[in-house]
Formats: C-alpha cells, structure tokens, sequence
C-alpha cells in the first residue's frame, strides 16, 4: 500500500524532535496508515524512529540560529523531494517557505498549534510599542498564506474562524488513549502532592501558584510535583525567592512512560494559566492529560474551560491571579480525597469517550485521503 500513496514530509524550524503532536499523535497515525513519513526537524542525527524517517535539522543555540541556519536548509532539503509530496508544516515563521513551496508544486499543509496573533501580545522579549504593529502583520501573513495552502489545520475553533472555511479543519490537541490502566487508588491512601508539568513561565501562573502553596502549608502540608523545563532559565531564580518553594519537588521533564508515576501519587493536576489573549481561548494539552490520568483539576476560571471541567464536574475552577483562591481549592481537594477521586474518574471517563486523538486523527486522515491522489 506503501508504493501507492504520496511521500508525506512534517517540517519544523522550532519543535523538538519528540514533540507530542508532531511525532506520537500525526507521524505516527500517518505510519499506522502506511503512510512513508519524513521528519525533518531539529534533531542530533538521521535515523529512523518508530517507523518515522527523521531527517536532522541543526539544534539552534538562538532565535537567529533558525533564520540564518536552519530555515535555508530546511529549504534545500525539502527541494530535493518529487512534486506531489504532500509538506505538513506547524511553525507560522516557515509561511513564506510554504507558498514557495506550492509554486514549486508541492502540496502543503498548515498546522496552527495556538493563535500566534494573540500569542505576540503577550511576549516580554518585544518591545510593549511592537507588540500590536508585529501582531497585525503576522495575523496579515497568516491570511495571505491561507489562500496558498491546500489545508489548514487549527487546534480550536476560535484559531478556525479567521480562515477560509472551505480550506481549515479542526484537529484538537488531545490526548492518545495508549491503554494506560490507572493504580486503584483509595481514599485513605497518602497524597500529599500537587501535579504541574510543561513550559515552567510566569504566564502560565506558576509565580501564584507558588504563593498559593506558601498559604496551603500554613494548615497543612502539601507539595508541588513540578515538572517541565523553565522559560527563561532566570525565572528559576524568581520562584525560588518566594517562600512556597520550600515546598516544590522539581522533577525535570518528565517522559510520557514516567508520568503515571507522579500523577498516582498527586491529588490535582494545576493548570492555572494567566488570562493573557492566546490563553482564555486555548485547549491546553495538559488539561486533558491531566484528566486522562484520573486527576481532578485546578484550573482558570476561563469561560472555555468551564465548559470542559465544570460541565463534567472534574475539578475547580479558580481566578488564576489569586493566589488566596488557589490555595481554598488546594485545601478543599486536599482534604475531600475521596470527592477528589471521583472527580478524576468522571474526567477520565469523558476523555475515554471524547476528547482523545482517536476522535481528532479521523480528520486528519481524511485530508490526507484527499491530498493523496
């Protein structure tokens, strides 16, 4: 089947080679299919993982490293490849390289991970005067793309609504039911954790957070799980000021096959994202894990999420600047475990039935069906 079906390539200039929606949830639903899947992305050497041919970028020590190095030989190497290879591209720097492409004959596909627009807004390393000005112009360029492009993948319906609609699809960023069966946990049984795990910045709330576990400690003890890496390496030195941190267990990034392990010993999964633009419409991947893990969840009071977590009664809702807030839902979970439980059962329930990768891939298969003649 092989033989008959077109080269399919995924490139980025900015994720990591073992990015979970790139690599375990398309690459790999692609190679199910027995699709012939290149990666080219930023990765030590060429080698074939999991049936996926890894074509190895540069690894970028600066920003710049992408313009000057990595983007030009992404170019070349996505040149050398017939006309008809379908190029699925997920970084909104790479849309001058995607319309070129289709001059060239190629058919390409754009996957829009998060509102890039919005996202600008809310980016410290630019200057408070350019935030908007860059804001528009990306927002421009994203709309002049789309009309290049055979497809346009967005991760939520607000991203959708600003492209042409006969083009963009939904494929949402949930989680890949790998058969993971939960620990039996009970009520009586010791949890003194709270979970974390992602990008560790201050616009995902970690600072409050941080208060908010210096409060919970005043009656009781409770710790923080934290995993993930720090954005940027300095804003270590800040949480690390505040008094709450005596109480953070820092765990690094935690693999998917490890996650299990802290989760079954925590009482809530935190995602407690500051109300920034690119956050109040956002799906974040975690909220789901989490879920999917049977925790119950702390979350931002996002009109959004309250369909998710409330509608499904599978955690609390808080005001993500309050620290005080935060910590009342701490407590409460942390001293109702058994209410806490079930809440993470009704969670992992609903993702077994709806918000999982099965659900998304159908969508994703179907575009490449049309492509792939």
């Amino acid at each position: 089947m092989t033989n008959n079906r077109n080269k399919v390539v995924q490139i980025s200039s900015v994720h990591p080679s073992n990015d979970t929606r790139i690599f375990y949830k398309i690459c790999k639903s692609l190679v199910e299919q027995e699709y012939s899947v290149d990666l080219i992305i930023q990765h030590p050497k060429d080698e074939i993982l999991d049936g996926v041919n890894i074509k190895a970028l540069p690894i970028a020590k600066r920003k710049s490293d992408r313009l000057i190095k990595i983007i030009p030989i992404l170019f070349f190497k996505c040149l050398a490849y017939k006309r008809k290879t379908i190029f699925h591209f997920h970084d909104p720097e790479l849309i001058p390289m995607g319309i070129m492409l289709k001059f060239f004959g190629y058919k390409v596909i754009y996957d829009v991970h998060e509102d890039v627009p919005k996202d600008i807004l809310s980016k410290d390393w630019i200057p408070t005067y350019l935030r908007k000005l860059i804001a528009n112009v990306v927002s421009s360029i994203e709309i002049i793309g789309a009309w290049f492009f055979d497809y346009i993948i967005t991760v939520t319906t607000s991203i959708g609504a600003k492209f042409p609609l006969d083009k963009t699809v939904l494929v949402q960023n949930f989680p890949i039911l790998n058969g993971d069966s939960l620990p039996l946990l009970k009520a009586e049984d010791k949890f003194s954790h709270i979970f974390y795990i992602g990008d560790i910045t201050y616009i995902r709330g970690l600072k409050h957070l941080i208060k908010a576990l210096e409060i919970v400690n005043k009656t009781r003890n409770v710790r923080l799980f934290l995993g993930g890496r720090y954005s940027p390496l300095s804003f270590k030195e800040d949480l690390e000021k505040e008094s709450g941190f005596n109480y953070v267990d820092f765990i690094g990034w935690v693999s998917r096959d490890e996650i299990i392990k802290y989760t079954s010993k925590s009482f809530a999964g935190i995602v407690t994202f500051l109300p920034l633009p690119n956050h109040i419409d956002a799906q974040p991947n975690k909220l789901f894990e989490y879920m999917y893990y049977g925790l119950p969840v702390i979350g931002s009071d996002f009109p959004l999420w309250g369909e998710i977590i409330e509608k499904n009664d599978c955690g609390i809702l808080v005001d993500p600047l309050n620290p005080d807030e935060i910590a009342k839902a701490i407590i409460k979970l942390n001293s109702d475990i058994q209410s806490g439980l079930e809440m993470g059962k009704r969670g992992r329930n609903v993702v077994e039935k709806k918000f999982n990768w099965k659900h998304e891939e159908v969508e994703l298969l179907r575009i490449y069906s049309i492509l792939n003649v």
